[in-house]
C-alpha cells in the first residue's frame, strides 16, 4: 500500500509538472483535451494494483518550449562620417588693374572734319642769363646826332652844324657771366663807324647853308663793360660804357663859292669813350635783342686847315642804337 501511495504521489507530481508545462502528459503521452485519463499505479501497469480513470480539467497549454531568450542587441553603432567637404571652385580670374593709357592727343570729328586737340605745351621760359654765360657775337646800328664842331682859319673861325641824318654801325664780340644768379656782367670788344653830313658852315657871323659841304667820319674801337639787371621775365635793364680810340676825319669841309672851296680836310686819332643805358630782351637762351641810348665823345681832336691854321675840338654825339647778340 505504501508502495502504491509513493507511486501515486510520484505520478501526480509528474502529472502536475507536465500539466503545468504542456497540458497533461501521462506516461510520456501529452493530452491536451478534457476528459478522463487512466493513471496506472506503480512503475508500470503491470506492477500497479489497478488503474483508475481520473477526471481532469485541461489547463491552458503552455508550450513546452522554453521561453524565447531575450537577446539584448546593442544598438548598431552609429558611425558618423564627416560630411564631405564641398569645395566651391571659383574660376581663377586675375583682375589686373591697368593704368589708364596716357592720352596725348584726341581727334574730334565734327561734320567729318577732323580736329586735332593737342595737349597744351608750356614753352620753357629761357633763363635771362643763359646767353650771358658764354661767348657771343653781335651787331649794332642806329641814329647819330653830332653836336656842333668848329675849327680855325687864318681869317676867322668856322662853326659846323650837322644834319640829323647821321648814323652808326658796329660789330661786337664778347663774353658774359652772372653775379649771384641775378645781375650779370659782360665784357666785349666793339669796332664801329660813325658818319654825319654837314648842314651848314657859319663863318664870321655869316651862315652858308645850301652852299656848305663836307662830312665828319669816325672809325672807332671800344672795350665795353655792361651790367644786365633782370626786370621781368626775359627783360633786362642794361647800363655800361666803354673806352677806346677813334680816328676822326673832317672830310672836305668847305663852301661852294668862288675863291673859297674846301677849307678843311684833316684827321686825328684820339681817345674816346661812351656811356650807355637801355634794355635787352632774351628771345631764346642764345639770342638777345637790345636797344640803348649812347653818348659818345672823342676829345681833343687836332686839326689843320688848308691855310695852315691849327685848332682843337671835341666830337660829341647822341646816339640811339639797336642790336642783337647771339651766344654759343
Amino acid at each position: 500500500m505504501l508502495k502504491n501511495l509513493l507511486c501515486g504521489a510520484a505520478a501526480l507530481g509528474l502529472m502536475s509538472q507536465a500539466a503545468l508545462a504542456n497540458g497533461v502528459i501521462i506516461n510520456g503521452v501529452p493530452h491536451h483535451g478534457g476528459g478522463t485519463v487512466n493513471v496506472p499505479y506503480g512503475h508500470n501497469a503491470a506492477n500497479c494494483c489497478a488503474t483508475e480513470e481520473l477526471p481532469y480539467t485541461p489547463l491552458p497549454v503552455i508550450g513546452h518550449h522554453a521561453a524565447p531568450a531575450v537577446t539584448h542587441q546593442t544598438a548598431p553603432t552609429m558611425v558618423y562620417e564627416t560630411a564631405p567637404v564641398t569645395t566651391h571652385h571659383v574660376p581663377a580670374t586675375m583682375t589686373t588693374y591697368e593704368s589708364a593709357p596716357m592720352v596725348t592727343e584726341e581727334i574730334v570729328y565734327i561734320n567729318q572734319a577732323p580736329t586735332v586737340v593737342a595737349p597744351a605745351v608750356v614753352a620753357p621760359q629761357p633763363q635771362a642769363r643763359s646767353w650771358n654765360s658764354r661767348v657771343y657775337v653781335g651787331a649794332r646800328g642806329g641814329w647819330s646826332g653830332l653836336r656842333d664842331t668848329d675849327f680855325a682859319l687864318r681869317g676867322g673861325k668856322v662853326k659846323n652844324e650837322y644834319e640829323n641824318k647821321g648814323y652808326n654801325v658796329s660789330a661786337v664780340v664778347g663774353w658774359g657771366a652772372k653775379i649771384s644768379n641775378s645781375i650779370g656782367y659782360r665784357l666785349e670788344a666793339e669796332l664801329g663807324y660813325q658818319s654825319a653830313d654837314v648842314e651848314s658852315h657859319k663863318v664870321g657871323g655869316r651862315q652858308f647853308g645850301s652852299q656848305a659841304f663836307g662830312k665828319t667820319k669816325t672809325i672807332y674801337g671800344f672795350a665795353n663793360a655792361y651790367l644786365d639787371i633782370p626786370l621781368v621775365a626775359r627783360l633786362n635793364g642794361v647800363v655800361g660804357g666803354g673806352v677806346g680810340a677813334g680816328k676822326v676825319k673832317f672830310d672836305n669841309h668847305g663852301i661852294d663859292a668862288p675863291t673859297v672851296g674846301t677849307v678843311m680836310d684833316d684827321s686825328d686819332t684820339v681817345f674816346g669813350y661812351h656811356l650807355d643805358a637801355g634794355l635787352s630782351y632774351d628771345v631764346t637762351d642764345q639770342l638777345a635783342l637790345e636797344a640803348m641810348y649812347r653818348y659818345t665823345s672823342f676829345v681833343d681832336v687836332e686839326l689843320k686847315a688848308r691855310d695852315g691854321a691849327k685848332s682843337e675840338t671835341n666830337l660829341d654825339s647822341h646816339n640811339v642804337v639797336v642790336g642783337a647778340r647771339y651766344g654759343f
